[in-house]
């Protein structure tokens, strides 16, 4: 009979051990920036609405800066207006080289994004 007790003790262990490992397996941290901060992810190929727009106008084509009426030189929501920027070598300056735009320059995979999108010829979509 003590061989059973002991046997059923261990399996109840064993159990809950079991159960323990698989409810702390479920929790997974999933915010790659934050598990691998040196590591980009950049979207082949980068494509000007889907990923250099949401840029722009999240960090240049804001009130007082590239939007119609705003202190800075063109409206950073048009393809057109970015492309020109682009080929005149303005862009690439001030956003990848000076890092001085927009102020405070982008996050490190914004930047790879950008380049990638300028090395690829900045074609519109």
């Amino acid at each position: 009979m003590r061989g059973l007790q002991t046997t059923d003790a261990m399996k109840k262990t064993f159990i809950s051990i079991s159960v323990i490992v698989l409810v702390l397996s479920g929790c997974y941290y999933d915010k790659e920036a934050e598990l691998y901060p040196d590591s980009c992810i950049t979207p082949n190929p980068v494509k000007f609405s889907m990923h250099v727009l949401p840029l722009l106008t999240a960090n240049c084509a804001v009130s007082g800066c590239h939007v119609d009426g705003g202190a800075g030189p063109g409206v950073m929501d048009q393809y057109g207006i970015v492309k020109a920027a682009v080929d005149n070598g303005k862009f690439a300056n001030r956003v990848l080289t000076l890092k001085d735009m927009p102020p405070g320059g982008l996050p490190k995979c914004d930047l790879a994004i950008m380049d990638a999108w300028i090395l690829g010829g900045a074609l519109n979509d």
